[in-house]
């Protein structure tokens, strides 16, 4: 990191008053240090991964770059080893407080705000159903014997049910990774977001991403005020209700991995769901 600061003095990018700095929490291929000035009056993100990672996050940051929530880039270098971005303030230390006011700050300061690419030459398609299949056959290995075969196997039927809804007409660019994470909070109030995976796909994959992201308060009472806040799209309650399964059943497999003390409250919110199914898809409707 050193020699990256160096260059940004040598290129003039940066003063040279600008020989504080401290490392912080990256990804898994990712470095990511804080840079400042003796008083910290002025502090910078310098963010190194790989060159695809870092050209895809930087577009991102510069392709919204009048969301106030994100980041604003200094500099990308022209290889793409790592760009500069100007701090946020905060912490991705989530203090769980009303997912409902969360929803509408993330929805109202960000998600409304997508657009479509000019291009889509540079990004993926999220919710390709063949990728989605992938996605559900590696969660399916992960969750085992967690819930019942019958719900593996609705899982199932909910993702061949969505094929034929799924198309690639009318794609958004997507942060992708838009969890609690990657939120920064300060004092309980939303502060930043950062760490996109970008990609193209509907708006409410971001804000369901979102919503499972934590456990609590994974009602349909509180999902639906925010996906009608969305004002996106006009989808019907059993979709709504396919959608939000194949979410959080993707986010009981990285629970499983990542946060296995949150899994009681994802059970019993997945119980919720199913149920929820079973009412919108009754059985004599197959």
């Amino acid at each position: 990191m050193q020699t990256v600061i160096e260059e940004l003095i040598r290129k003039k990018i940066i003063p040279e008053s600008f020989e504080y700095w401290s490392e912080l929490k990256g990804g898994t291929n990712s470095k990511v240090a804080l840079i400042s000035n003796a008083d910290s009056s002025l502090q910078y993100v310098i963010k190194q991964n790989t060159p695809e990672q870092i050209a895809s996050e930087a577009a991102f940051f510069e392709l919204y770059h009048g969301i106030p929530l994100l980041p604003k880039v200094a500099y990308v270098d022209p290889e793409f080893r790592y760009f500069l971005y100007h701090f946020l303030p905060g912490s991705t230390s989530y203090v769980r407080g009303s997912k409902a006011a969360l929803m509408n700050e993330l929805i109202d300061h960000m998600v409304r705000h997508y657009v479509q690419p000019e291009s889509r030459q540079n990004y993926c398609w999220i919710e390709d159903p063949i990728r989605i299949s992938e996605e559900l056959d590696y969660a399916k290995s992960v969750i085992g014997l967690h819930i019942n075969e019958k719900d593996h196997r609705l899982v199932q039927e909910i993702h061949t049910r969505r094929i034929g809804r799924m198309n690639s007409d009318r794609l958004y660019v997507l942060h992708g990774d838009f969890g609690v994470h990657n939120f920064l909070f300060e004092y309980g109030n939303l502060t930043g977001v950062i760490d996109p995976i970008p990609g193209l796909g509907r708006p409410l994959y971001d804000l369901l991403y979102a919503f499972c992201s934590s456990p609590g308060e994974l009602h349909f009472s509180i999902l639906l005020p925010a996906v009608q806040r969305l004002g996106v799209e006009d989808i019907h309650e059993s979709d709504l209700v396919d959608d939000m399964i194949i979410a959080l059943y993707k986010r009981i497999c990285t629970c499983l991995l990542h946060h296995p003390n949150d899994l009681p409250e994802y059970l019993l919110a997945w119980n919720e769901w199913v149920y929820r199914s079973t009412i919108v898809h009754p059985p004599n409707s197959k």
